[in-house]
């Protein structure tokens, strides 16, 4: 009888040992999955692709639209990031940017701020590179960049879209994050 409840107890102890070192790799297993960037992007400089199109709220891009470039990427619950660019000719930029708006799911309100340089600097684009892993250099805009610049009339940037018309070059920037 002794000799059956040991063989009983140490099933229970393997048993109970082996639960949770299962659970155990399971954790790390979706810890690290959960951690790893999600990426999607262009490779390179494209035209009106569908992929380019997608990468849009509104789901539209001008028939001007050259020179396209596109990311979409995640980490986890770490975070979202949306950027592209292209070129065009101004009108059909600013006609783009406030398409952007309106087709955002929030509808915000937006400001423009003529004369601005562009928000994005070589600061953040390291920051997505670290933060994603993704070459995203192709989002500076050139030293002499000057143009209106579109951001949430709240102030929020959370979930907002940021977008740069480059009026010098010809050159829309977008990017939202979360």
């Amino acid at each position: 009888m002794k000799r059956k409840m040991e063989v009983q107890w140490r099933w229970f102890f393997r048993c109970v040992v082996g639960t949770g070192v299962l659970f155990a790799v399971l954790f790390v297993l979706l810890a690290v999955g959960m951690n790893r960037p999600n990426v999607t992007q262009s490779p390179g400089y494209t035209s009106t692709t569908p992929e380019a199109v997608s990468a849009t709220l509104s789901q539209s891009l001008p028939p001007t639209a050259t020179n396209i470039r596109h990311c979409r990427a995640s980490v986890g619950m770490g975070g979202r990031l949306l950027i592209y660019r292209f070129s065009a000719p101004v009108p059909d930029l600013h006609t783009h940017a406030q398409a952007e708006f309106a087709s955002h799911w929030d509808k915000p309100q937006f400001n423009k701020t003529p004369g601005s340089t562009s928000p994005i600097t070589d600061h953040e684009v390291k920051l997505y590179e670290t933060a994603f892993g993704l070459d995203a250099e192709w989002m500076l805009p050139p030293p002499n960049a000057v143009g209106i610049l579109y951001e949430s009339a709240d102030g929020q940037f959370s979930h907002r879209p940021t977008i740069f018309v480059d009026d010098a070059n010809g050159v829309l920037y977008f990017q939202m994050t979360d």
